[in-house]
């Protein structure tokens, strides 16, 4: 087998393959062989031996010897590629058949292209790192919400089975109320459609109406008759309603006490699995809070540092790397919507497109920033040499194995976390990229 190759642009490279005659008539034979043992041709049984004549009558020399060509190149296709070095994003598409005995195939083939960066420029460039910090009240706030999603009520003027006292029958702020309402243009005035909201389930001091709303409900009980006058805010949404003053009669149906949840260490062990008390708790959210502003911050300013870095890099990128990219950006969104609850359908039908467009609008954007980056990032590590060490690899596969409270999952990541496992060796790479952006922090 003989080859040659030669580059087309940034991202394709054309190999030329030859092989010698003997091999195509190789080829050909096996290929008149799989049809012997494969086809069904009348008067013969399958599995019979066909003559070769009959074969090529039946099928076709022409498409016989089609056979034999893919045949052959499945063999030295391979072979190919390792002895000019070329290591393909996506197969290599046959560009002609210049010959078949000998044969002689030309491929274009894509590969990875070679990010080209200004080395002056990128040693000018400098990141300022976000700083972040965890306030009280961030973590008070997601207490509140934690304490909101497993709040649920028991109809008020009675004790509830779980024991909650829930005798009170006047409105307090927290209850949930079912009201029917409605607004006019003034006492006794006419109705105004768009303020009639019927057996709507109303939480107090949620927000969910206009300012002054629901404050009108305290105090009040099952089946009175609330009315009163509210004035919409100056910057309202609706243009219509800016500053005006309307009047509601608003009937209240039903009144739900909320139970919200106590913060016992039984509570604690169902959120976190680990039964402690509150103090620790807190500690352990503010901890994740912290996590995950810092890891938001630094995805800022990576993007910014490769935004910096893309305005110095020469850098084309090819059809097939970037519908990989595509692919893989679309399927991390579509698991994203669907653990919310949502389907993918249902969220391409409530953004106005189909799935095609959603990708060419959308994703594509961000699967080509992506790639681009990665890229990048891959010759800048060249360019600067740097490497993580064994030392910062070990303390990487501790952070990672620390998140893990099963004793025998621990084991088992011990034991597989290795050097040459590819979950290593991710690790490994995510370490070297992180000290790579690192580098353009402004000390």
């Amino acid at each position: 087998m003989q080859s040659s190759s030669k580059k087309l642009n940034a991202y394709t490279v054309e190999l030329t393959i030859k092989e010698n005659s003997k091999e195509f008539d190789k080829a050909r034979t096996e290929t008149i062989e799989n049809i012997r043992n494969n086809a069904s041709i009348k008067g013969f049984r399958k599995g019979a031996h066909i003559p070769e004549e009959v074969i090529v009558k039946e099928y076709g020399e022409e498409m016989i010897r089609e056979r034999a060509v893919n045949t052959l190149l499945d063999k030295i296709y391979h072979k190919a590629l390792q002895k000019e070095g070329i290591v393909p994003v996506s197969a290599g598409a046959v560009k002609s058949v210049v010959s078949e005995s000998p044969l002689e195939v030309v491929l274009d083939i894509e590969v990875l292209p070679e990010a080209i960066i200004d080395e002056k420029k990128m040693k000018k460039v400098k990141i300022k790192k976000t700083e972040v910090k965890t306030e009280e009240d961030e973590v008070t706030s997601t207490i509140a919400e934690i304490e909101k999603r497993f709040t649920h009520f028991h109809d008020a003027g009675g004790h509830s089975e779980d024991g909650f006292d829930a005798s009170a029958v006047a409105i307090e702020k927290g209850d949930r109320v079912t009201i029917d309402t409605q607004g006019f243009d003034k006492q006794g005035g006419k109705e105004i459609p768009e303020t009639k909201v019927a057996a709507f389930p109303l939480v107090i001091g949620s927000g969910s109406f206009i300012p002054g709303f629901e404050e009108k409900m305290i105090g009040k009980k099952v089946g009175e008759v609330v009315e009163f006058d509210i004035t919409f805010p100056a910057d309202y949404h609706s243009e219509e309603f800016k500053s005006r003053k309307v009047f509601f009669m608003t009937t209240i149906f039903r009144i739900e006490k909320a139970h919200k949840p106590e913060w016992t260490p039984e509570f604690i062990e169902r959120l976190r699995g680990v039964k402690t008390d509150f103090a620790w708790f807190k500690e352990v959210l503010r901890k994740e809070i912290q996590a995950e502003k810092e890891y938001q911050a630094r995805a800022k300013d990576e993007h910014n540092l490769l935004t910096e870095l893309m305005a110095i890099t020469e850098l084309e990128v090819g059809p097939s790397l970037i519908q990989s990219e595509i692919d893989r950006v679309f399927s991390e969104q579509k698991h994203n919507i669907e653990s919310q609850g949502y389907t993918m359908k249902d969220y391409l039908s409530h953004a106005k497109k189909d799935e095609a467009s959603y990708k060419e609008e959308v994703v594509k954007p961000e699967a080509v920033r992506r790639a681009k980056a990665e890229l990048i990032l891959k010759k800048v590590r060249e360019l600067l040499n740097i490497e993580a060490t064994e030392e910062e690899v070990k303390e990487e596969v501790a952070k990672v194995i620390a998140a893990y409270s099963s004793d025998k999952v621990v084991d088992r990541l011990r034991e597989k976390l290795v050097p040459g496992d590819d979950y290593y060796e991710d690790i490994k790479n995510r370490v070297t990229y992180r000290k790579v952006v690192d580098s353009f922090f402004a000390v």
